[in-house]
């Protein structure tokens, strides 16, 4: 039993945080806007119930109480008179001064409406009246504005009072709520303006980093409060220490590449002197490895944050055209678009074909067949690289696409590459906003590469 009942509080707890996750904004401003926004609505609701009606209850009393002083002394002469002429004569003045009209012997109404619904003085004024006068009989607070009519049992009949509003209760009870109202709404929007300075450094940080993870350079100045500006200015100078490294690393492999190729054409150069043979065929095919070896590190080092701009174009005609290419050298590469023609992208139409070319070569170096397909979807555009090789088991996909690194359990290690391909695909995905998925084909059993790319840009800094 007590495991069972801890069970089911623990499932209660989870579903309660659960949905509070999905009630709490996810964005910084938003969970900000909230907690400046609940302490000024429970500031309202505390003003209204403990003030407003606690207070304004109170005075009503207070002043009704009164007032039902001055009707109990005319209620008293009127019972001692024999007649009520000489009574009302003798309050006349009085109860002019305080504005009060008296007619006796009145008509007590079939049907009163005691007070209006939004009439939040009015009950409070109703109970008085009924336990400070006995001879209460009705009132009505919705006949006449600003005036109470009171009809209370006499001797002499009943009598009908007309007793202004102020002598029961403050005039205007809810002029207080709707300036504290107004004074809040002014200052929540001074708050809004202010959090909104606030959050945009953050913003600028978070837009600037997201940028840089995309290859993208975008201007950043420390602003904002002084935690803020301490987290940019170290954003910018490990973005700054990361530049360094990666142009030294970039200078290292470029000048590594190109000392190689020297020596290399000198190689071609004494190859093609030969007579022909086994020996020269097979010094050539190492001497093309070592190119296409050495074409990956460039590819690598040159990464697709190049000067290349984006351009505003559909992806359909650079996998065609691709795609043909392979096909012209006597490939089995076959290309399925979506029956829905995908929009136009933000994209570097040279890194992609690079990743595309990539993904192909690499299908072809592990299979014989290859299938290219695209598939629309309502926040990214997918393409999709299948192939009927021996794929990659699930527990290597993730370091497949690591730098530097062969599987070769998963690949034969004697087809050349040096574990860049994945790596730049990748590197081209997140460029573009996207990433890089590796599975199982459905189709042809072997790799299915998914190249994700999300049909909105990313967000800009404001």
């Amino acid at each position: 039993m007590l495991v069972s009942a801890g069970g089911f509080a623990y499932r209660n707890c989870m579903r309660s945080r659960l949905w509070f996750k999905q009630v709490i904004p996810a964005s910084f401003y938003g969970r900000a806007v909230l907690i400046l926004i609940i302490p000024i609505l429970v500031i309202q609701i505390v003003l209204s119930v403990v003030f407003i009606q606690r207070h304004y209850e109170r005075v009503t009393t207070q002043l009704t109480t009164n007032t039902s002083k001055s009707l109990r002394i005319l209620l008293d002469r009127l019972d001692a008179a024999r007649q009520p002429e000489p009574a009302l004569r003798a309050l006349q003045d009085v109860f002019a001064q305080l504005d009060i009209d008296l007619t006796l012997p009145a008509t007590l109404p079939g049907s009163v409406a005691p007070r209006e619904p939004l009439d939040l003085a009015g009950a409070e004024i109703l109970r008085s009246l009924q336990d400070t006068l006995p001879e209460f009989l009705a009132a009505d607070l919705s006949r006449e504005r600003g005036t109470v009519q009171v009809w209370l049992e006499t001797r002499h009949g009943v009598l009908h009072l007309a007793v202004p509003r102020r002598l029961l209760t403050t005039p205007n009870p809810h002029q207080l709520l709707v300036i504290v109202f107004l004074a809040s709404v002014v200052m929540t929007l001074i708050a809004f303006q202010f959090l909104r300075l606030q959050v945009r450094p953050i913003r600028r940080l978070g837009a600037a980093a997201e940028a840089y993870g995309r290859g993208e350079r975008v201007a950043l100045r420390a602003s904002g409060a002084r935690e803020i500006q301490a987290a940019a200015r170290a954003f910018i100078d490990m973005r700054n220490r990361l530049e360094r490294q990666r142009n030294r690393q970039q200078m290292m492999l470029s000048g590594v590449s190109h000392d190689m190729r020297t020596p290399l054409t000198r190689m071609r150069l004494i190859l093609s002197m030969m007579d022909e043979g086994d020996d020269r065929t097979a010094l050539e095919t190492e001497i093309g490895d070592v190119e296409q070896r050495l074409e990956q590190f460039l590819d690598y080092t040159r990464g697709p944050h190049t000067e290349e701009a984006p351009q505003s174009l559909a992806p359909e005609p650079v996998i065609a055209k691709l795609v043909a290419r392979y096909q012209a050298a006597g490939h089995a590469v076959a290309f399925h678009p979506d029956a829905r023609p995908s929009p136009r992208l933000s994209l570097r139409p040279g890194a992609l074909s690079r990743a595309l070319d990539n993904l192909l070569s690499n299908a072809l170096r592990h299979g014989s067949r290859v299938e290219v397909s695209t598939d629309l979807r309502d926040e990214a555009l997918v393409i999709k690289v299948e192939d009927d090789g021996p794929g990659i088991p699930p527990d290597a996909r993730e370091r497949a696409v690591e730098a530097f690194v062969r599987l070769d359990e998963a690949r034969n290690s004697d087809s050349g590459g040096v574990g860049l391909g994945l790596a730049i695909v990748s590197d081209v995905a997140r460029a573009h906003g996207g990433h890089l998925e590796l599975d199982k084909s459905a189709r042809l059993g072997g790799l299915a590469a998914r190249l994700v790319l999300p049909l909105k840009p990313p967000a800009q800094s404001r």
